[in-house]
């Protein structure tokens, strides 16, 4: 008999929490980025969320901070997503980056292409506002080399731009940013270039280092500080202190000492 007041005390219990609380839903697609949310305190020891569903599978409960992180990472690109967050009615949780998992966008790159001169890419489906970016893998990271004020037609748009290629395999990417924070990338592009490899000398400096081509170059002291940047055949370090200093050009890094 006390066994079963007990079972009914209890489901009367849940009934009571979940009658209590409220749901926070949000739908869209996967783009490879977490969901931040602000999670309103009720008291010392209590917040608002009282439990997270990611496409119905209890993921957090009992949320103990004011906020915190619904990691997708488990998620292919792509895949439909639904978060329910389970809260009190008297309170309400913020999703603070809603538009990470907006859909319905019909942007597109239609194509990328890259020679010894140019690269050349067109798109569909631009947004007014939007912006490219192209981007370089130089010395292990993605460097914008090149912005662009986008054309903004959902029909066809096309670009082009002059290359920027180092010696041996490049490796090249397009992003384009919504005026709303939306980000898309081109799929990477690697192009070996017929350029031959930059040299230099002398290794033992007293005023100037002299490259084979012009090119971008930077000059970085032994405390690893950018001291010089420039673009050219001659880097002039008479007014530099004694020292080591490593040249970076060519997309590669190679040491010099100063007398």
């Amino acid at each position: 008999m006390i066994r079963q007041f007990l079972i009914i005390l209890l489901v009367f219990i849940s009934s009571i929490a979940i009658s209590d609380a409220a749901i926070l839903s949000i739908s869209g697609v996967y783009q490879g980025k977490n969901l931040y949310i602000q999670n309103p305190p009720l008291s010392e020891n209590e917040f608002c969320t009282q439990e997270v569903y990611v496409n119905d599978v209890k993921i957090m409960s009992h949320v103990l901070t004011s906020a915190y992180e619904i990691d997708l990472s488990h998620l292919k690109m792509d895949e439909p997503v639904t978060i329910k967050i389970l809260h009190r009615d008297d309170c309400k949780p913020k999703i603070l980056n809603p538009q990470v998992l907006k859909v319905n966008s019909t942007f597109q790159f239609t194509s990328f292409v890259i020679d010894e001169r140019k690269l050349a890419w067109s798109t569909k489906g631009e947004k007014v506002g939007g912006k490219m970016y192209v981007e370089h893998f130089l010395n292990n990271a993605w460097v914008v080399v090149k912005d662009i004020s986008c054309h903004g037609s959902i029909t066809l748009n096309n670009y082009e731009v002059e290359e920027s290629h180092h010696s041996s395999t490049n490796k090249y990417r397009i992003k384009f940013l919504e005026k709303d924070g939306q980000a898309f990338y081109s799929k990477v592009i690697e192009f070996t270039s017929s350029k031959q490899p930059v040299t230099f000398s002398p290794k033992r400096v007293s005023t100037s280092v002299y490259l084979s081509r012009n090119v971008p170059y930077e000059v970085i002291d032994s405390y690893g500080n950018s001291v010089k940047k420039g673009s050219g055949k001659e880097i002039e370090m008479s007014s530099m202190k004694q020292g080591v200093y490593y040249l970076y050009f060519d997309n590669r890094t190679e040491k010099v000492l100063k007398k």
